[in-house]
C-alpha cells in the first residue's frame, strides 16, 4: 500500500499541487469610498449594495444597529452584502459638542484593507452600544476590543485626521437628500440596486434582500 507521503510526492512530481485558498475564502475588507467621504465595508461585487447614513450620536441609529448590526456583520462576513457607511456630524451643532466629529473621524480612520468588513461592523456596533461622548482613548479601546488591526488602533488613538468632518457632513447630506428626499433623517438605509430606501422596521429585512438577489 502506497503511503500518503508517497502519493503526495507523486502528485508534486507531476505538477499536481495542493489547491490554494479560493478568492471567496478571503474575508471582505474595508476601504474608503471613491469619494473619500464614506467607508465601503465588503466587496463592491456583493449582490446587495447598501448605503447607510448615520450620525454617531443618533439614538435612532443606535437602535438600528442594536437590531440589525449582528445580521449586517454576518452577511458582510459571508460576502453577499456590502455597506457604504456615510457618517454625518450634524448633531454636534445641535448638542454643542464635537462627539460626532471625533467618533466619525475614527470610523473613517478604521477603513483599511487589513480591517475585515465584519470587524468594522463589530466596531460600529460597539461604539453605538457604549454610546456617550467617548475620548480618543475610549474609542481606541473599543477598536481594539472589536478586533481592529493594531496599526489601525494606533492611528485612532493618535487622533490622526482621516477626513474633514465638516466637509464629510456637507457631502453626505447631499447624498442623503438625493437618496431619501421625503424624509432625510438618520438612519437611512438605501438600496443602491433599486435606488430605494429600505424599510428596516421589518424583522428579517436583510435576509430577504439577500434571498431576492
Amino acid at each position: 500500500m502506497r503511503s500518503w507521503l508517497g502519493t503526495l510526492a507523486v502528485l508534486v512530481m507531476f505538477g499536481v499541487g495542493l489547491a490554494a485558498p479560493a478568492a471567496a475564502d478571503v474575508a471582505p475588507g474595508t476601504v474608503l469610498a471613491p469619494d473619500h467621504f464614506g467607508v465601503l465595508a465588503g466587496s463592491p461585487d456583493a449582490a446587495v449594495q447598501l448605503e447607510i447614513f448615520c450620525d454617531p450620536q443618533c439614538s435612532e441609529c443606535a437602535k438600528f444597529e442594536a437590531a440589525s448590526g449582528d445580521d449586517l456583520g454576518r452577511h458582510l462576513a459571508a460576502g453577499d452584502v456590502a455597506v457604504t457607511y456615510r457618517w454625518m456630524t450634524f448633531l454636534d451643532a445641535r448638542r454643542g459638542n464635537d462627539t460626532s466629529a471625533r467618533v466619525g473621524n475614527a470610523l473613517m480612520a478604521a477603513a483599511d484593507p487589513a480591517t475585515a468588513a465584519a470587524t468594522y461592523q463589530a466596531f460600529v456596533n460597539e461604539l453605538y452600544r457604549k454610546g456617550g461622548a467617548p475620548s480618543l482613548e475610549d474609542i481606541a479601546v473599543t477598536a481594539r476590543e472589536s478586533g481592529l488591526p493594531a496599526h489601525v488602533v494606533d492611528r485612532i488613538a493618535a487622533g490622526q485626521q482621516a477626513v474633514d468632518p465638516t466637509s464629510m457632513n456637507a457631502f453626505n447630506r447631499v447624498q442623503l437628500l438625493a437618496a431619501n428626499p421625503d424624509s432625510p433623517g438618520t438612519p437611512t438605509v438605501f438600496d443602491v440596486a433599486t435606488r430605494t430606501v429600505v424599510d428596516t422596521d421589518d424583522a428579517g429585512w436583510l435576509d430577504r434582500l439577500v434571498q431576492e438577489r
